[in-house]
């Protein structure tokens, strides 16, 4: 009897012990500033086509980075619509970009970065004639819809930010993508 009651003490500090001793290193939360100012500014998107039907639509929404390096930035949309034809073929575009960015700061060998995730998507209506000499009338060749997400991160250095702004271009197979980030300091 005197063993297991000394088994019913030892037990739970044994365990205890062995809950303790993990090898696995538990999440450490900060709310340590990382950063030794607060801004406030924009994210500018500017979607652009150059080839046939030709656009160029821009669009921006708030950002808002805290001295621990967490990011609030606005949610926003970019609409295009655009036709043209060369006599031969016409082309239409119709879309709209739905952004829902987030980011978070890092240090990159001392340099103070942003990575934004554009978490941005895309939905667009392309429709293609072809003009028919004998019957002197389009004829569509083409109705499709297309869409497409953006996850990739962008990042953006903050002292360009601050001092005119920090650019981030990529090409896609439905045009060309100018991001801006514009940050001023919070006194």
């Amino acid at each position: 009897m005197r063993t297991l009651k000394i088994l019913f003490i030892i037990f739970p500090m044994l365990l205890m012990f062995l809950l303790s001793c993990s090898n696995e290193p538990g999440p450490v939360e900060t709310n340590e500033d990382v950063l030794s100012n607060e801004y406030q500014g924009y994210l500018k998107l500017r979607f652009t086509n150059a080839s046939l039907p030709s656009f160029d639509e821009t669009t921006q929404v708030n950002v808002h980075v805290y001295k621990n390096g967490d990011m609030t930035i606005a949610s926003g949309t970019l609409s295009y619509n655009a036709e043209e034809d060369n006599g031969q073929s016409k082309i239409k575009r119709v879309g709209t970009l739905t952004l829902h960015p987030t980011g978070k700061y890092f240090d990159n060998n001392g340099v103070d970065y942003l990575d934004v995730k554009e978490n941005t998507n895309l939905n667009e209506t392309m429709t293609v004639w072809y003009w028919n000499p004998q019957n002197q009338t389009w004829v569509q060749a083409l109705n499709e819809n297309i869409t497409d997400t953006w996850n990739g991160g962008l990042a953006f250095k903050i002292n360009d930010a601050v001092i005119s702004e920090s650019i981030v271009s990529v090409v896609t197979t439905t045009g060309s993508v100018i991001w801006s980030l514009h940050l001023d300091v919070i006194p």
